[in-house]
């Protein structure tokens, strides 16, 4: 497979995220609000028209996906953005956002994040149009965040983290969401158990991954999801590595908890085999 078929394949499940993101910044459905105020800003200009007229929100979100995957997309940002809106009180000292996209977190809690370096890995492509958007809306990046331009499949992340001046064995806050499920089975494994093991005590691991036999997404023009993982596997790694669960949601617990109203009734519908978990190291 071509270099330029894997960049392209990894800006283009950046772009559905953001496009999720923007349009959850303009709802009226407070179910479905979040907060992603930078989201609208990287999408083209005409997309951004788009957003501010009256059910044209409808129009994109069927544009970005099944039914169902907007909703993922928003329950595991809410979730996500709650972690690092308490990311301060945990002084960290290092952050690694892994398949960064669009992601604007670095941004967005600046403050929270203050004390750390961010190191930020994604593909030069996607990282580029990221940086030229925030420039052109007069958007501060953070003299904390590093910009880390890595092919996944050919080039090894904890060799490019350590020429980028990542300390081993420091506390970290580690994000993985939206990329392990893109890479092959092995390189995935590998990928995440060699991160794991440069992180030291007290270390955060926020982990999207999609679930074993996920396998009906794959047809639908999305994306090519390479893989999936059971717990046993999951918690393999995570054990091997000294890190012990603090919490897993799968898409249904998430469903419940951000878009269940007072009678318990649930507003939205989320699809998928996914599940986000939160592990600390020992």
């Amino acid at each position: 497979m071509s270099i330029h078929r894997i960049e392209t394949r990894a800006s283009r499940t950046a772009d559905i995220t953001c496009g999720c993101r923007a349009i959850s910044f303009y709802e009226s459905n407070p179910f479905l609000k979040s907060g992603d105020w930078i989201a609208p800003m990287l999408l083209p200009r005409d997309v951004q028209k788009l957003l501010k007229i009256p059910h044209a929100d409808k129009l994109l979100r069927y544009l970005l996906g099944p039914k169902g995957v907007y909703e993922w997309v928003i329950a595991r940002t809410k979730y996500i953005d709650n972690l690092f809106e308490k990311a301060g009180a945990d002084t960290f000292n290092q952050v690694i956002i892994l398949g960064a996209g669009f992601d604007s977190r670095a941004v967005r809690f600046h403050k929270q994040l203050a004390g750390a370096r961010v190191f930020e890995l994604d593909s030069g492509t996607t990282q580029l149009m990221k940086t030229i958007q925030y420039l052109k809306h007069g958007i501060i990046i953070p003299e904390n965040v590093t910009f880390i331009p890595i092919n996944f499949e050919i080039e090894s992340v904890t060799a490019k983290l350590e020429k980028a001046g990542f300390i081993k064995d420091s506390k970290t806050l580690l994000l993985i969401e939206g990329a392990v499920q893109y890479l092959k089975p092995v390189l995935a494994r590998q990928t995440m158990a060699s991160i794991l093991e440069l992180t030291g005590s007290g270390s955060r691991l926020i982990l999207e991954y999609g679930e074993a036999g996920m396998a009906d997404w794959q047809d639908n023009g999305i994306e090519q999801l390479k893989f999936g993982l059971n717990e046993s596997v999951v918690n393999f790694l995570l054990s091997e590595s000294g890190y012990r669960l603090l919490d897993r949601k799968n898409s249904k617990e998430l469903e419940k908890t951000f878009f269940t109203d007072t009678r318990g009734r649930v507003r939205n519908k989320v699809q998928g085999n996914q599940s986000i978990l939160v592990a600390e190291r020992l």
